[in-house]
């Protein structure tokens, strides 16, 4: 039931879906007790898009339009708040001198050059190396590659949080605490297991050896680039953490199909 309800919590956090207060009740705790989650509460995310998916095919829409389809179904869900994470990193990390001033321009709500060019990169990728794995795959197989990718990118995010400082003080994950080694490695197990599974199915062994590799050294280079930045880790680049990851485990897939 523990991790039932800090896949809920988390599923509350980083989704517009509707909840029942009950999963909170008594709660008091940080979201960064509940990371363990995450990688769930990616597979949950996941359903609604899984489902347009399957009605796209059933009514024989062409690839590149199911790929886009199936990402608005994700942003809705999600309120694209991982998206715009992303769009608030390029504007602050490319567009101020300073430290202060990217943390500045990061919590500036207006999307700059920098912000919007990074949406339509990452967004039109997304759709293309979508539209690639339906085309190769079967509705069953893409099924599962759209499950493991929200639940492995979601766990990839969590790792991040836990092994940067926060630099914005009273931000959303400052807020929300520190995840401990223990529960971020605890998340990153359960979201390498169900992309293992789901990325086995679509692509066999080298095709989880390519997306997870590719994965770890975006990772790596886009802790390092934070670090260089602003000193460590906001939500936002929680947030970026998550769209670069979403791309790498994609191309990794896409390069073995």
């Amino acid at each position: 039931m523990g991790l039932i309800k800090d896949t809920m919590r988390a599923l509350g956090f980083l989704s517009r879906m509707p909840l029942s207060a009950s999963w909170f009740k008594g709660y008091d705790g940080p979201l960064s007790d509940a990371v363990r989650g995450f990688p769930l509460a990616g597979m949950l995310i996941a359903l609604p898009a899984s489902l347009v998916l399957l009605i796209a095919q059933a009514f024989d829409l062409p690839d590149s339009i199911t790929a886009l389809l199936v990402i608005v179904a994700l942003m809705i869900a999600t309120g694209a708040l991982h998206e715009d994470g992303l769009a608030d990193v390029a504007d602050g990390f490319y567009g101020g001198a300073t430290v202060n001033r990217r943390l500045e321009i990061m919590k500036d709500s207006a999307t700059g050059s920098y912000g919007a060019l990074s949406l339509v990169v990452s967004v039109f990728l997304r759709a293309a190396l979508f539209a690639t794995i339906i085309d190769e795959l079967d509705t069953f197989q893409a099924v599962l590659v759209l499950i493991g990718t929200e639940a492995g990118s979601r766990s990839v995010m969590v790792k991040l949080w836990q092994s940067l400082p926060s630099v914005r003080l009273g931000g959303v994950a400052d807020q929300s605490g520190t995840p401990s080694v223990e529960a971020a490695n605890y998340a990153l197990i359960i979201g390498a297991v169900v992309l293992a599974i789901c990325y086995g199915a679509a692509g066999g062994l080298f095709g989880i050896v390519v997306a997870v590799c590719l994965t770890a050294l975006v990772y790596l280079g886009f802790s390092a680039l934070c670090r260089d930045k602003i000193g460590g880790q906001t939500g936002d680049t929680l947030g970026a953490m998550q769209q670069l990851a979403t791309n790498s485990l994609l191309l990794g897939l896409v390069i073995v199909l």
